[in-house]
């Protein structure tokens, strides 16, 4: 794998990075009358970031402002023709030291993808404190739940 590079993300990026999250059934869905609370209904670009490689975006995350000092991560997503290769974790780091940097305290993952929830709790060191039930099927389609892990950041 060519090198990457780690960024903030730009307008410009929003649809590699919306094709990348489709890839996994991870878009974001505007709400409908059909599907009035989605589970993301957008990608806050300020709080994003994309993973480049050979001139073109490999992987995407971003994370949620709920208060001061709690933020929830969204949208991790790697092509899948570079999943294992690190760049999940290196999107991650990033988001992570930038929440630091603005004094978040707290961060809150769901997910349902268990190798996802194991790679949370060995790499960084979150715990599991909970489940919510989906709104729809994102992500997973035959899980029904979320997997709620939280990490404390100082």
């Amino acid at each position: 794998m060519s090198s990457v590079l780690i960024r903030k993300m730009r307008p410009a990026d929003l649809p590699d990075c919306m094709a990348i999250l489709e890839r996994w059934n991870m878009a974001p869905r505007p709400a409908t009358a059909g599907n009035p609370d989605p589970e993301r209904s957008g990608i806050e670009i300020d709080n994003g970031f994309v993973a480049e490689a050979g001139g073109r975006i490999v992987g995407t995350c971003s994370y949620i402002m709920h208060s001061p000092e709690l933020a929830e991560t969204a949208s991790l997503a790697v092509d899948p023709d570079h999943k294992g290769g690190g760049v999940g974790f290196l999107l991650q780091q990033a988001r992570l030291e930038e929440m630091r940097e603005r004094g978040i305290r707290r961060v809150r993952t769901e997910t349902d993808r268990p190798d996802t929830i194991r790679w949370y709790i060995e790499r960084f060191g979150y715990h599991i404190v909970g489940t919510n039930p989906k709104k729809h099927a994102f992500s997973l389609p035959d899980v029904d739940r979320w997997t709620v892990l939280e990490l404390d950041l100082f």
